[in-house]
């Protein structure tokens, strides 16, 4: 199924009365102009450069509940509302992954806690491909899976675990002046080769700085070092 829908304004998504019919396949397929033809059996959206709802599929009907009908033309983040399981929003507009995709870089598998058509939390893993166009034009290819299977006692251990961690490394170090603004170019999107030509350094010295960031934060990618930034208000 292909779909699209001209620019809205963003607006929360508003369910029509009554849920719609959930479709039973184990698979399903999205028809994209972009993409082509496309069957996976995990949840799949495509968002255009404004993080509108191009194509939605009926597996990511079966996850969320939403309808390809109610969320064509709508932006992504007011969609799923991704969180961190504190609370921290992840899906917003300009997020790491719209803001990695505009220089046509990829992001790290994430998961967020998005919010179905029913109100409930649902836990999901999402990995994202990158399909540049013309004239800044690109598109972003969310696959996403439930991972609520998990047992509760394995999911309430994961972010106690980190704050150990955090407490025990040099998380509560502080970054220097200088760390500080690699992070802020870093969050923006900027490449290492930009870092360095915006600030007088060379490319590895660069790496360096995210390298030490990484360490003092105590992230384990680089998605995670603007995560926990953005929790930190480092940024």
């Amino acid at each position: 199924m292909h779909l699209s829908g001209p620019g809205q304004s963003p607006t929360p998504v508003a369910p029509a009365a009554g849920p719609p019919a959930i479709p039973l396949d184990g698979s399903s397929v999205v028809e994209d102009a972009w993409f082509g033809r496309i069957a996976s059996a995990d949840g799949l959206f495509v968002v255009d450069e404004r993080q509108r709802i191009v194509a939605w599929s009926s597996s990511a009907q079966r996850l969320l509940g939403y309808s390809p009908e109610e969320v064509a033309g709508r932006p992504c983040y007011l969609v799923l509302t991704g969180r961190e399981p504190d609370g921290h929003p992840v899906c917003k507009r300009n997020c790491q992954v719209t803001v990695n995709a505009r220089r046509g870089r990829g992001t790290a598998s994430y998961e967020v806690a998005a919010c179905s058509r029913e109100g409930t939390v649902k836990y999901v893993s999402i990995s994202v491909l990158v399909l540049k166009g013309l004239a800044k034009t690109f598109r972003v290819l969310h696959l996403f899976h439930d991972v609520n299977a998990k047992p509760v006692s394995e999911r309430r251990a994961a972010p106690s675990a980190r704050r150990a961690s955090e407490e025990r490394s040099p998380a509560a170090e502080r970054l220097t002046r200088r760390e500080l603004e690699v992070l802020r170019l870093f969050a923006a999107g900027s490449t290492t080769e930009e870092l360095g030509q915006a600030l007088g350094i060379s490319v590895f010295t660069a790496r360096n700085h995210i390298a030490s960031i990484q360490r003092k934060l105590s992230a384990r990618n680089r998605l995670e070092i603007v995560l926990l930034a953005m929790r930190g208000g480092l940024i």
